[in-house]
This record gives C-alpha cells, sequence and structure tokens, in this order.
C-alpha cells in the first residue's frame, strides 16, 4: 500500500471537520532540539474550517504530528484565492502561561518523572529509552516547555513526537551511514556554512524520494563542491506531499542543560560509583555533582560555608573551574571550556552546616 499524506483538521470541540489530499504548497520542520512546526497552502475555497483555535492532526506515511493552527493568512495572486496556515506542535501549548512552573523536585524513573511533568496538560508520555533513577530539581519560574527541555537534556536524550505523545529517545535516526547525494539522486543543490551554530545546511532537489530523517547519519557526496562528508542531520525540512523537496541541516548535536533553573542533578546510576567513598563518611557531609557541556554554571542544593573539595575530569578538551559566592557562602560553580564540545563532571564533597543533614 502507498504511503499519504493526509491533513485532518479538528475543531476546538476535538470534532473533524475536514479532511485535506491536496495542498499548494506544505513544509513540515522536525528538528532534534525540539523545534517542530507546519506550514501549508490550499485554495480558499478549501479553507472554510482552517481556523485559528482548531488543530491539525497531520498523518505523513507512519508519522503522526499534533499541531495548534496559530496563524492563517489569505491573499489573491494569479486569479487564485489562496489560504495559508502557520501551525505549532502541541508541545508549544506547554508555553501558555496556565502551564508554567514555579518549582520542580522529581527523583525517580525517568518514564514516572515525565509523566509527572506533563499532569495537567493535553500531552501524554510515551517511550523512553533511559532506566535507572533521574533527578530534577527547579526552583524559578519557567515555562512546562522550557522544563521538559530541561529534563531531556538531564537525561542526555532527543526529543520525540508521535501525535499528542512525548517520546525520549537515546538516539533518533539510523545509525548507519546513508547514501544521501549523488549524479543519480539530486538534481539541485546549495549549501550554506554557519560557524557561529556550527552547522551546514543543504537545500536539495532529488530526482527521487530517499527514505531518510531527523537524526540519521549520512555520506554526503557531491563532486562539484568537492564534497565528501559523513556526518548526522539534525534538522530536516520538507513537504510531506513530495518528499523530493527537503532541506536539511546537519552537524552536531548536544542536548543543552540550562542553568537557569536552579540545580541539575544527573542520572544517579552513572553517578554512583563516584558515591563510595562517601559511605565511610559520618552525616555531616554530602556530595554535589554534575556534569555540564560547554561552558557553564552548576548552583548547589543548599549554600555552604565551608568550602567544598571538588574533583573535576573533561572530556573533548579542557576546562577549569571558580565558586560562586553569595553573601560570603558557596552556592555553586562556574565552569570554562575550551570549546562547547567539552563534557565536565563535577563532583563536589561539602561539610553540610550544623542545622543540615543528609
Amino acid at each position: 500500500m502507498a504511503e499519504s499524506t493526509v491533513i485532518y483538521i479538528y475543531d476546538s470541540a476535538g470534532n473533524l471537520v475536514e479532511s485535506i489530499t491536496k495542498v499548494l504548497s506544505a513544509t513540515l520542520r522536525d528538528a532534534l532540539d525540539g523545534e517542530c512546526t507546519f506550514d501549508f497552502s490550499v485554495l480558499a475555497e478549501m479553507s472554510g474550517n482552517i481556523e485559528i483555535g482548531n488543530s491539525v492532526l497531520l498523518t505523513a506515511g507512519l508519522h503522526e504530528y499534533a499541531f495548534n493552527i496559530v496563524r492563517v493568512a489569505k491573499s489573491f495572486s494569479s486569479n487564485l484565492k489562496i489560504c495559508s496556515a502557520t501551525c505549532e506542535h502541541k508541545s508549544y501549548e506547554l508555553n501558555d502561561e496556565i502551564y508554567n512552573l514555579t518549582s520542580f523536585d522529581f527523583t525517580g524513573e525517568p518514564l514516572a518523572g515525565l509523566q509527572q511533568l506533563l499532569d495537567g496538560t493535553n500531552l501524554s508520555a510515551g517511550t523512553l529509552d533511559f532506566n535507572g533513577s533521574i533527578a530534577l530539581k527547579i526552583n524559578q519560574k519557567c515555562s512546562r516547555r522550557a522544563a521538559l527541555m530541561q529534563y531531556v537534556a538531564v537525561l542526555g536524550g532527543e526529543i520525540e513526537y508521535t501525535g499528542n505523545t512525548i517520546n525520549i529517545r537515546s538516539r533518533r535516526g539510523s545509525g548507519e551511514y546513508l547514501e544521501v547525494m549523488g549524479g543519480k539522486a539530486v538534481s539541485d543543490v546549495s549549501v550554506t556554512y554557519d560557524l557561529r551554530a556550527d552547522t551546514a545546511t543543504y537545500n536539495l532537489k532529488l530526482y527521487k524520494k530517499l527514505d531518510f530523517g531527523t537524526g540519521d547519519n549520512v555520506h554526503i557526496v557531491f563532486i562539484p563542491f568537492r564534497l565528501d562528508v559523513r556526518t548526522r542531520i539534525i534538522a530536516m525540512s520538507y513537504n510531506p506531499f513530495n518528499r523530493r523537496e527537503i532541506t536539511i541541516e546537519v552537524g552536531t548535536y548536544l542536548p543543552s542543560v540550562s542553568d537557569q533553573l536552579y540545580s541539575i542533578e544527573n542520572n544517579l546510576n552513572d553517578m554512583s560509583n563516584r558515591m563510595e567513598s562517601l559511605e565511610q563518611m559520618t552525616a555531616k557531609y554530602t556530595a554535589e555533582f554534575g556534569d555540564i557541556t560547554g561552558s557553564g554554571s552548576l548552583y548547589f542544593r543548599i549554600a555552604y560555608v565551608d568550602k567544598p573539595t571538588c574533583f573535576l575530569s573533561s572530556d573533548g578538551g579542557s576546562a577549569f573551574m571558580e565558586f560562586i559566592m553569595s553573601d560570603g557562602k558557596y552556592v555553586g560553580a562556574e565552569v570554562t571550556a575550551s570549546n562547547s564540545s567539552v563534557v565536565t563532571s563535577l563532583v563536589f564533597y561539602c561539610t553540610l552546616p550544623d542545622t543540615e543533614t543528609i
């Protein structure tokens, strides 16, 4: 059976009011950092139910995306009345103020944490490729979506959408390198390099459909540009009704853990070997730990009067650490790395104030 692409439109009550199988244009953008948008245009006579407040379910082959219509524009061009819609993935609802968090404190199974984070929203927890234990603390006001992306980053995972379901994968896409370009597949190509973002963007028009997606490893060969690189698709924009119209961004994706939401504690199982020596200590000692990618800050759970003992290791380059002080107390650490790919692991042995216990 041939794969079909359909746009289903639902009213605010959840009733199916329109099914669209033909469009003038369409662009679906899907990125590893969670960005997911959909734009499409149709003839005006097909647009009676394209309204702000209605929702869209896009089915494209085996993929399914849930969106909200956030912008509608109508125009008249070449004797055609055209209606264009801009849609954002349902997860963008979590930016609404009603879902804001002022605190979040969770330690436990990753799936249970995601369920707690999505409680009271229109989204549900799906598949997680992670076991063990995860800890996340937030004590600053933030959007629920920012907290979700923080949770994904702390896990070291990559977000994936299936309808209204949020999945967190250890890695999206194929680990094997797929042949993307070559004279037999590509009719037009352009490439743009961005040093600041450390990405390369390729605009492709294909003679034939190529089966690749966001997260895939790709082998790009194009003799006229002297291209022969192995890399990974970190974002992709394409027409789901015509997969020959594709734009891909390639580069290295590293989830970013924000230092603005308070103390981030990474996977406790991964850190357990660093805690063995604490078992011999008395109750007046505790530990703070975490990993930072690139340069950034880590804040302690409490302020310490005595200077903590720090153990630091870095992978992918060099890094040095300075303590962050407030009112004469040690409240965190600032890491400066030699490049944005350096992963720095920190463990602090801390003396608890007399009024604190573990």
